[in-house]
């Protein structure tokens, strides 16, 4: 801690131009932004500004954090049932990876019932109805509570798979899968892709078909987005499945070990595809243990780049006793949560090392719901959005921690 004599003087700060100062809030994290706004109306204000949301824009570092919705919120293929029982999304739960702090958001007054999270990108969640039929999608901002809400999908499905890619002035959704061949079945036919992109000029409202792979079962998983292309795991037997933008096509890709894997799951690992899972059998040579390989770049081979240590797995399969997990990346960043567990374990893959997240404080202890992440980066402008029609709802609110 400095001393007296070494802190600066307040005249010093008093007297700095204002877009120096502005230009220096511009590289706080969300939560410091939102305290330093209780300072003055000045700062209050600035939320507000487009010349400082547009220096935030390019002058925030990139913060690798993570969302988790309790999983009673998000339905699931053998849980969106028929019942008229509305289902309120109200709470979240942000862990910032830099000094494994939690902080609360609330989302009770911004989305509306029946709907649930699907995919996330570029400091943009999106929310999907979950009432079968034709689909309704919700940008939002956790930060600014700024929503948007896209045209409602071409064909009727039931809870199909979503992926979403969002730049500064682009973003790229798709549906796929669970398609409503009738009021009592349900198959993985089709995707739709709705693109806008305000640099082209390009708007493309779900009026982009494709058509999916034979035989495949997307089982509502998250999709990546990596150079071009979303990605997703295919089950039955285990695959993953590429869908190509610019080509529009669809394309099966082979899993490694596919006949000895537990609850598969695919992340973006510093811009790379890597699969991660359980590797499991009775007469395997080698033990058993969690296991990531990364897609080469040829695209179609793998290779093992690392598995968890045995002291680590000795205590993960304890603590996830056999009922599934399911894993996130974000950055050099993978996080496992563990079904009907609030527990999270964290890899750094650049240091290796595995940790477990300190509890979230916001959670009944006694309450063991299990969490859905998503990967998150806090950013104030997400002027993307702005390609879609006036935003339905806005408002401004503070962290709360």
């Amino acid at each position: 801690m400095a001393s007296p004599s070494m802190a600066m003087d307040p005249r010093i700060w008093r007297n700095l131009p204002q877009n120096l100062l502005d230009r220096i809030l511009a590289f706080l994290p969300p939560p410091s932004f939102f305290r330093a706004r209780a300072v003055c109306k000045r700062l209050y204000s600035l939320i507000f500004s487009d010349t400082f949301l547009e220096m935030h824009l390019h002058l925030s570092p990139s913060l690798h954090w993570f969302l988790f919705f309790p999983s009673t919120n998000i339905p699931t293929p053998t849980t969106t049932t028929t019942t008229t029982t509305p289902t309120t999304l109200s709470t979240a739960f942000l862990l910032n990876t830099n000094d494994n702090t939690w902080h609360h958001l609330s989302f009770s007054s911004l989305i509306p019932p029946n709907f649930s999270p699907a995919a996330s990108s570029g400091g943009l969640l999106c929310f999907i109805s979950t009432t079968p039929g034709l689909k309704t999608l919700i940008l939002c901002n956790p930060l600014s509570k700024l929503i948007s809400q896209l045209p409602s999908s071409l064909r009727p499905r039931l809870f199909p798979s979503v992926g979403l890619t969002v730049g500064h002035s682009s973003f790229i959704c798709v549906i796929a899968g669970d398609d409503l061949i009738s009021p009592f079945a349900v198959k993985n036919l089709t995707a739709e892709t709705f693109h806008a992109d305000g640099l082209t000029g390009f708007y493309s409202p779900w009026t982009t078909a494709s058509s999916l792979p034979r035989l495949c079962n997307l089982e509502s998983g998250l999709m990546l987005f990596i150079s071009g292309r979303f990605y997703c795991m295919n089950y039955s037997p285990f695959s993953v499945l590429a869908y190509d933008v610019a080509s529009n096509d669809w394309f099966k890709i082979q899993a490694p070990m596919r006949r000895f894997l537990r609850c598969p799951s695919l992340v973006d690992l510093g811009g790379r595809v890597v699969l991660v899972a359980a590797v499991e059998k009775s007469k395997l040579n080698v033990p058993r243990s969690l296991r990531l390989w990364v897609l080469q770049p040829c695209g179609r081979a793998w290779a093992e780049l690392d598995r968890m240590p045995a002291e680590v797995y000795r205590q993960f399969s304890e603590a996830e006793g056999g009922h599934g997990f399911e894993c996130v990346g974000h950055g050099c960043l993978i996080v496992i949560t563990i079904k009907d567990s609030n527990d999270i374990l964290l890899f750094n893959s650049h240091r290796k090392v595995w940790w477990w997240a300190p509890p979230c404080p916001f959670l009944d202890v006694r309450q063991r719901r299990g969490l859905r992440g998503f990967a998150y980066e806090p950013r104030l402008a997400t002027p993307s959005v702005g390609l879609l029609e006036t935003p339905t709802s806005i408002s401004f609110h503070a962290f709360s921690a």
